[in-house]
């Protein structure tokens, strides 16, 4: 059954448009929006003169080879740029480049929709001289920040899963200043949960109190940009963002139902916070490491294989911080954010 599109205000923080007729309206939620992509593409020879002299590239050499890079003015600029022969590659930050048209400053915590997204990869495009059928993009990210009504680390201490995967904390970072899902070579998506105030702060900015970004990364990819800017791609990115983060799985308090035992209690909260396939997975181990007697291990192996069944007699208490963030979220999605609706006035 679709959702009934119910706009709650009073959880919509305002911004400002610039061009009232791109939007329709004039107050829109913390926006989703492209932070960092990598763009490979193929140049025309001819253009090489232009694109080293429009972004201050110097040329550089590795034995016979010849190739352009970006100065350490790119730090300055945003676009991190290297050109060997006619492939050229491109890191930068959308949302940064975005900001720096409009205030003169790389900043990406400014609100951004997808349609300033694919404006600004438009004026990038002309400033490397790339036509958009000749760009492929390799690593994208897409996210969004939310005003909370408590500090973020106080949210990310509580989850532990998003989209079924564990999120970790993650070590270059304060604990709970930061987690992701797995990082390693084999994952091509990877979620992001942190604290943005404090990310800003470590970097002499300051965005506000309370402020939760979540992001999805997307490593190793090959998606031509035409594709990528186009609507039912944002749109299929969208929808796939709404969902797996719908299902962030946030640390419940559980409660036993009369009779039941302060035994059964632990249990069913061990297997609450680490699932039923680890939990035996652990207590097994035990008993093959002679830890636990065989009826000890029996005891548990049932209670867990009984677990469908045995959960009704617990009840599972939702927080308050995790009603907030889930109704944030899904305002966001009723109102369009996560998708790139045209609204008119």
């Amino acid at each position: 059954m679709p959702v009934p599109l119910r706009i709650s205000w009073s959880l919509v923080p305002c911004m400002s448009i610039n061009d009232p007729l791109e939007y329709g309206c004039a107050c829109i939620s913390s926006l989703k929006m492209f932070d960092k992509v990598i763009i490979k593409a193929v140049v025309d020879p001819a253009d090489i003169g232009t694109i080293v002299l429009k972004n201050y590239l110097e040329e550089c050499s590795e034995g016979d080879e010849v190739f352009y890079k970006s100065t350490a003015y790119a730090n300055f600029d945003g676009c991190f740029i290297e050109l060997r022969g006619n492939k050229l590659r491109c890191k930068c930050s959308i949302c940064k480049l975005y900001s720096k048209g409009k205030t003169g400053k790389l900043d990406n915590s400014r609100p951004m929709t997808f349609a300033m997204a694919v404006r600004t990869i438009k004026e990038l495009l002309l400033r490397l001289c790339v036509r958009m059928e000749n760009a492929v993009v390799t690593y994208y990210e897409v996210g969004i920040t939310m005003k909370m009504s408590h500090p973020a680390d106080d949210y990310i201490r509580q989850v532990c899963e998003a989209s079924g995967r564990i999120l970790w904390n993650d070590a270059n970072f304060p604990e709970a200043k930061q987690k992701t899902t797995e990082k390693s070579k084999y994952f091509r998506k990877v979620l992001k949960i942190y604290d943005k105030t404090f990310e800003a702060g470590e970097k002499g900015r300051h965005v506000g109190d309370n402020i939760l970004r979540i992001e999805t990364v997307y490593r190793h990819q090959s998606v031509p940009l035409i594709e990528l800017t186009d609507n039912f791609f944002l749109s299929k990115i969208g929808r796939i963002f709404y969902k797996d983060w719908s299902e962030l799985c946030f640390v419940r308090e559980l409660s036993a139902k009369k009779g039941i035992k302060l035994s059964q209690l632990d249990k069913a909260r061990e297997i609450q916070r680490i699932g039923v396939t680890r939990y035996k997975e652990h207590y097994r181990r035990m008993y093959l490491a002679h830890k636990l007697t065989k009826k000890q291990w029996e005891t548990i192996r049932t209670f867990a294989n009984n677990w469908d069944v045995e959960r009704g007699n617990f009840i599972e208490e939702i927080g308050d911080l995790e009603k907030e963030f889930k109704d944030r979220l899904l305002s966001n999605y009723q109102i369009g954010i996560f998708t790139p609706i045209r609204r008119k006035s």
